[in-house]
């Protein structure tokens, strides 16, 4: 941390311990926590009951009068697959119905359902996600869409706090064992997080410490001769006011990444995570939460296949399973302090520092040699070095309290985003040496390669935004919901282009608002009206090496939310018409087909529905459909056009049934699910000239629980539908094959 850094955060602890120390001293010592105040984001589903609990239930009848409805349903945040609060939209612990705009919960209930993998995963069946875009993704990048948008970085948050930083090839990975649920708003959400993109976030909720024991080993095999093994064990002394928890797998696995003519070499995978986490509640007023997580993955070639001269796919990878390496080495530490003043005031301050180290190099092809021999591709090499950190501050004071027959729950706050980035990267001759071609009739791998040595790029990079926000959530006779927000940054950049000695900067302000009305019906219905915006500027450099602009995004939607008032079922509907300036796009000049460019202003309106409910007892059900229209409007050379890999229609399904909610002795235990994923057809290129088509995929598991063992099978693209997710850049991107991983748990 530099000095400004250093200060800044020395500045937030000293007016957080300043106040607590001063109600420390006009309180007595055996205040109570009030009822009606919402715990902090690291309650979970499996620790309903805090320590604090049955003294919250002996004050709830003196706070009631004041807030009765936040009272009872304080701790109810998780049933089965429906999460009925949330605190990702609005900071402050808000029933879903109340909130006027989209958002969808996967909680670790669903995950473990469909024994999810990978954090793409996690999102297959979420209305206006599209995941995995390029196909089969084995080197830990997390491609998703939201409403049409890239989100792959932009979308990254994790507790609540951005983590969305990215270079060539470092942006920050998720090891999905480690959440308790992932959280996805769509829409603009700048208004409360600063780099919230225009199509939404996903905050990825970590696991922390709970009150009750926590002890699980898994043991897990799957085809690819994928082996994981994984261990969450959680202890807490007999009060309550220390918990301790400990997250951690290893992983090691080949890939459907398989090279021609070698005999059968496959590109692998190996992982490592470990993340402790310690939770101190020195009263019954305070919490403080550590948490720090080490995470290395290692992968090696790209799912990168070599399209045919007459345009046709081939099974040839462009890659070399000797020189092809992703390597990324990422860590983090994080606190969180939560303290309540009194019935009225509490404070919460959350702080992340993150950093990665990568080296990546690889292959990519450059067309093919006419001159020579026709079936005959040059490649060239390229290698970068990464380092990226970022640091994360944000504090914020909030206020329940009522004006006549209006109740409000104010927010006020400040936040802090620090992005520092340094890439070198090397591209094409290594001493005069060309790569060797490589022939689609007849490849050949394992050559000697060496590793690129020619600067094409030494780049550095600051962005620094100071944000302050303000929200009101206003409750009028228990039935009208108004949301009002709004918030200034001010952004300051510096590039440094060493390579030719020159240096930029740039000072950018934005205001972003949103407003959003919900009326309550009793029996559960709330429709709903909002309006948002985003502001988000944009880390990373062009083709000159140039910074991009911000980007801005602003949103109507309207939609409605049915909750059956007892039940455990959440019904949403949502019409949005969304517009995102300084779009970014993958530049057509560019061979690697990974380097980015800035188009013009792209509209997106659609409708998305879903559905998470128990149809009957033990027989649960999701449901998701998504209609996006999205279009440039105002690039010259695109206008008109549909972006590349946004499809118009997604639709998905998912059944699971518990066996022994028919009461058979012999088959308590057992549970069956499947589900179904349909992809609309996508552009595969600007120009919209060419398409790849639709298709339809089948997943489904198996479970049986007796006593402290569970075992799980379950496989996704169950019928093996060997599938193109796209064709781009003259590279065929294949979907993912099928999967069949079997998952032995232990419980203790």
């Amino acid at each position: 941390m530099d000095k400004r850094a250093i200060f800044l955060v020395a500045l937030h602890m000293l007016l957080l311990v300043k106040a607590i120390d001063s109600h420390a001293q006009t309180n007595s010592p055996a205040g109570v926590k009030p009822a009606e105040a919402e715990p902090h984001q690291n309650a979970t589903s499996e620790s309903k009951e805090t320590a604090t609990g049955k003294e919250s239930d002996k004050e709830s009848a003196k706070s009631a009068a004041v807030f009765p409805a936040v009272t009872v349903k304080a701790l109810e945040e998780v049933i089965g697959n429906v999460a009925k609060r949330s605190i990702t939209a609005t900071k402050t612990d808000t029933p879903v119905i109340e909130i006027p705009q989209s958002i969808s919960t996967v909680t670790r209930n669903e995950m473990d359902m469909r024994s999810v993998q990978n954090f793409t995963e996690a999102l297959r069946y979420v209305p206006g996600v599209t995941v995995d875009q390029f196909g089969y993704e084995g080197r830990g990048f997390e491609y998703l869409m939201l409403r049409g948008f890239n989100g792959a970085n932009t979308a990254n948050f994790r507790d609540g706090l951005s983590n969305s930083a990215v270079g060539f090839f470092t942006q920050f990975i998720t090891e999905t064992y480690g959440l308790e649920r992932v959280d996805v708003l769509r829409g603009p959400s700048s208004v409360m997080f600063g780099r919230g993109d225009a199509g939404g976030i996903v905050n990825r909720v970590t696991k922390r410490p709970t009150a009750a024991p926590i002890r699980e080993i898994e043991f897990q095999y799957g085809n690819f001769d994928r082996k994981r093994i994984a261990a969450d064990l959680g202890v807490a002394n007999k009060e309550g006011t220390i918990m301790f928890r400990l997250v951690t797998t290893a992983l090691d696995s080949d890939t459907q990444i398989r090279f021609p003519n070698t005999g059968g070499d496959r590109a692998g995978n190996e992982r490592f995570y470990i993340a402790p986490s310690i939770t101190f509640r020195p009263t019954v007023d305070t919490t403080i939460t550590l948490m720090g997580d080490i995470l290395n993955n290692r992968s090696q070639a790209s799912l990168f296949y070599i399209s045919a001269p007459d345009g046709g796919r081939t099974n040839v990878l462009q890659s070399d399973p000797r020189f092809s390496r992703y390597s990324a080495n990422q860590a983090s530490f994080s606190y969180q302090l939560e303290h309540h003043f009194n019935d009225i005031f509490t404070v919460r301050q959350n702080f992340r520092y993150a950093q990665q180290r990568g080296h990546f190099q690889d292959l990519f092809s450059l067309g093919y040699n006419t001159l020579d021999q026709p079936t005959l591709v040059d490649r060239a090499t390229y290698a970068t070095n990464e380092r990226l950190n970022q640091i994360v501050l944000d504090s914020h004071l909030q206020a329940r309290f009522n004006t006549g027959p209006i109740n409000h729950t104010m927010l006020l706050g400040a936040d802090w985003n620090q992005t520092n980035l340094s890439l070198k990267y090397f591209e094409g001759y290594t001493n005069g040496y060309m790569p060797p071609s490589i022939d689609i009739l007849n490849p050949v791998y394992s050559m000697p390669i060496p590793r690129p040595d020619l600067m094409g790029m030494n780049q550095r990079q600051r962005i620094d935004q100071l944000g302050f926000y303000i929200q009101d959530q206003l409750r009028y006779k228990e039935n009208w919901i108004m949301t009002l927000s709004g918030r200034f940054d001010r952004i300051h950049s510096r590039d440094n282009d060493l390579l030719n000695v020159a240096s930029t900067k740039s000072n950018d302000s934005a205001f972003t608002g949103r407003a959003g009305l919900t009326y309550l019906f009793s029996n559960g219905i709330a429709p709903y009206f909002s309006y948002s915006q985003s502001f988000l500027p944009q880390p990373g450099f062009n083709a000159d090496g140039k910074s991009f602009d911000p980007t801005r995004g602003s949103q109507f939607e309207a939609g409605i939310k049915y909750q059956p008032v007892g039940g455990r079922s959440l019904y949403t509907a949502a019409f949005f018409d969304l517009t995102k300036t300084n779009v970014l796009a993958r530049d057509p000049t560019d061979e690697t087909g990974f380097r980015l460019m800035q188009t013009g202003e792209v509209r997106s309106r659609g409708v998305e529905l879903e559905a998470r409910t128990e149809l009957l007892q033990g027989l649960n059900a999701i449901g998701s459909f998504t209609y996006q229209d999205v279009d440039n409007i105002r690039d010259t050379d695109f206008r008109g056009k549909r972006p590349v890999q946004v499809p118009t229609t997604m639709v998905s399904g998912w059944l699971d049934y518990s066996f022994g909610a028919l009461g058979i002795d012999w088959l308590r235990g057992f549970a069956l699910g499947g589900g179904v994923r349909y992809m609309g057809k996508v552009w595969n290129d600007q120009e919209n000239t060419s398409t790849t088509p639709s298709f339809t995929l089948f997943d489904a598991t198996l479970r049986y629980e007796r006593g402290p063992m569970l075992f799980s099978i379950t496989s996704s693209n169950i019928f093996d539908n060997r599938y193109v997710s796209t064709n781009y850049f003259g590279r065929y991107y294949l979907g993912t094959e099928r999967t069949v991983i079997g998952t032995l748990t232990f419980r203790f």
